[in-house]
């Protein structure tokens, strides 16, 4: 396969877990060593039982994302949304346009960097939504998608000819 794989990113979630983690361990020595409490005392805690919350549930979505195992794969003449469990290919021939949306900046209608790309099929009523930060090497993918607008567009020209 001569495809350009771009895999989904599980950085932020590897980092929440850690800092979830530092937070309960920090809480809880500084509880038990400052304060002296008992054990018993640090179990009936809600800030414990809600912190807890978050370390489990963030990383109930960590594995759920791991195991899925989501990528983008490009090729010569389709890309490939696939995961774990399935694909689904997309001819570049299929596409009939691509929006790329901004982040809105605070202060004015300055706008920031690309965040997502809409894309709109010939077989789909509703456009595809494909936000660029959560894949690996948000840059090449971005290219990835202006090429793919290059040649949509191009293919557009040559049938108005």
């Amino acid at each position: 396969m001569d495809g350009r794989i771009f895999k989904y990113k599980l950085d932020f979630y590897y980092k929440s877990v850690i800092v979830y983690m530092l937070f309960l361990i920090a809480y809880m020595m500084m509880n038990g060593v400052f304060f002296a409490k008992q054990f018993s005392d640090l179990y009936h805690d809600p800030i414990i039982y809600i912190s807890i919350l978050f370390v489990l549930y963030t990383l109930f979505i960590l594995l759920k994302n791991a195991v899925k195992a989501k990528e983008l794969i490009f090729e010569n003449d389709k890309f490939i949304i696939k995961n774990r469990f399935g694909q689904r290919e997309i001819l570049f021939t299929d596409v009939i346009n691509l929006k790329f949306s901004r982040e809105r900046k605070y202060g004015g209608n300055r706008k920031g960097s690309i965040r997502r790309v809409r894309i709109k099929l010939k077989d789909r009523k509703r456009y595809l939504r494909i936000r660029l930060s959560e894949f690996q090497d948000e840059k090449k993918l971005l290219n990835e998608f202006k090429n793919l607008t290059k040649s949509v567009f191009a293919k557009e020209k040559s049938e108005q000819h």
